[in-house]
């Protein structure tokens, strides 16, 4: 059974000690979505209340309204970073997960030194996922998350415990365009450069960055029911990429593993191609059991996506072409089953600094992927990360664009592997050569666990925001 602890980052929490594992309590014991609702709403009113009791409502100045909270007992009411996390550890619990709840500021206090880190790092070394929570400040995290990310980052017991573990994040913003997405992406980058495996939110709530809930006030989190439904779904993703990676232990592929490189952006004279065959090359020896296929895709015909209503366009098995676009001269529509056929995939691109000799097909490719998407997301569950070889100050910051579109098909992001080049040099070589083992080992394992969870199990895409399709969507599944 796989363990997932979640990390209430916020200054406003209201758990602590023994009301941690009281929340814990109570999450197992909601039965349903609307029992879970309840208590979300149950709870954020006491938070509320303690608010007014501590004298927001006699207008007593903020500073001296936190330090009364910070008296209290700690074992009842939420914050909304709390009821948030809460949903995405009930969500854990849903699908067979242990669970532990912790906020961070007893040990990262406002106005003084990090203490009794010793406590968190236990609860660290015990999980097998990290469930991130907290507010969103301009855009980014908050002080809270960095200092914890810092934390991590500064403990070389935790940086090795945490390899190859779980990562997804919930950010809370008090508009529904509040910096949400881009505090999420941002945290997706570090765990990922931490050597962690990154997810975002499931299928049911059509696989992004991670939970995100709207709430600006105290206690208002409890009235944002599709805010709560990313979260929920974002707790049963961690578990279940957890669940699947721990299948994996003590059993082997009988075949081959193999992986893709899509080759989406390079010079005209194939300069990038001739650099990631060569690491292939070196790859492939450390790594027979592996079959490595790159495919070049820069001067092959990508139609644009025409952003048509019906996506794709009938029910069938996921091998079959669906999409409105039939030109045999298409890529999609003449390579579609080889496409979608790997066991784990990587998008790379070559980012020279001048821009002037570069064949880009990536965009194009990218927006046409959508029908995979779509399609019950036909690349589901496999590992994926950018390759990026980019000359010394080509600035393109194309991997995290690639990570953003890649998680989206419902993906395990790792590390990215970038290659910096001056002077015709591979300067991280040996490196990026160490990524690419990381990146195949992460890889058996999840294909493992894949095949051992049944391959696009509880997969389905959800049409949220497309109503034709949505209509065609439930006409279409078999009775």
């Amino acid at each position: 059974m796989v363990h997932v602890l979640g990390i209430a980052a916020s200054l406003r929490n209201a758990r602590f000690g023994a009301g941690n594992h009281a929340l814990v309590e109570d999450l197992k014991h909601l039965k349903d979505k609307d029992a879970l609702h309840a208590y979300l709403e149950q709870q954020a009113k006491i938070r509320t209340e303690d608010f007014v009791s501590a004298g927001s409502k006699d207008g007593k100045p903020f500073n001296e309204i936190y330090n009364d909270l910070q008296k209290m007992k700690g074992d009842r009411g939420l914050s909304n970073s709390e009821a948030s996390l809460a949903a995405g550890l009930w969500g854990a619990i849903q699908e067979g997960a242990t669970v532990d709840h912790v906020g961070l500021t007893p040990f990262f206090p406002p106005f003084k030194e990090p203490r009794n880190t010793d406590e968190l790092k236990s609860l660290i070394l015990k999980a097998d996922a990290i469930l991130l929570s907290g507010p969103v400040y301009f855009g980014d995290r908050g002080s809270l998350a960095h200092e914890f990310m810092e934390f991590l980052h500064n403990d070389p017991e935790l940086t090795a415990h945490l390899r190859n573990k779980v990562y997804a994040g919930i950010a809370v913003g008090a508009k529904r365009n509040g910096g949400q997405e881009t505090t999420l992406i941002f945290q997706i980058v570090d765990a990922t450069n931490m050597n962690m495996l990154a997810v975002g939110n499931d299928s049911q709530t059509t696989s992004q960055y991670g939970g995100t809930t709207v709430a600006g006030d105290i206690g208002t989190l409890a009235e944002d029911k599709y805010g709560i439904d990313t979260c929920i779904g974002t707790g049963r993703r961690v578990a279940r990429v957890s669940r699947m990676l721990a299948a994996a232990q003590g059993r082997r592929l009988k075949d081959k593993l193999t992986i893709d490189i899509w080759l989406l952006q390079d010079q005209k004279d194939h300069y990038g191609r001739n650099v990631i065959e060569a690491l292939l090359k070196d790859a492939s020896i450390n790594n027979p059991h592996v079959s490595f296929r790159l495919k070049d895709l820069t001067e092959e015909t990508i139609m644009r996506c025409i952003a048509c209503d019906i996506c794709p366009t009938h029910l069938g098995p996921v091998d079959d072409y669906r999409c409105i676009i039939t030109s045999d001269k298409d890529l999609f529509k003449r390579d579609h089953a080889d496409l979608i056929s790997a066991d784990a995939v990587i998008m790379a691109v070559y980012s020279p600094i001048d821009r002037g000799q570069i064949n880009s097909v990536y965009q194009r490719f990218i927006e046409r992927t959508r029908y995979w998407r779509h399609d019950d997301y036909a690349i589901g569950d496999r590992l994926a990360a950018p390759m990026v070889i980019s000359q010394l100050n080509a600035n393109q910051n194309m991997h995290i664009r690639m990570m953003t579109s890649e998680v989206r098909h419902h993906t395990v992001l790792h590390h990215s592997l970038i290659g910096m080049e001056l002077d015709g040099n591979l300067l991280n070589r040996d490196f990026l050569l160490g990524q690419i083992d990381s990146f195949v080992g992460n890889a058996v394992n999840l294909t493992i666990g894949r095949l051992q969870e049944g391959v696009g199990a509880n997969n389905r895409y959800n049409d949220v925001g497309y109503i034709i399709s949505a209509a065609k969507a439930v006409g279409d599944v078999p009775e």
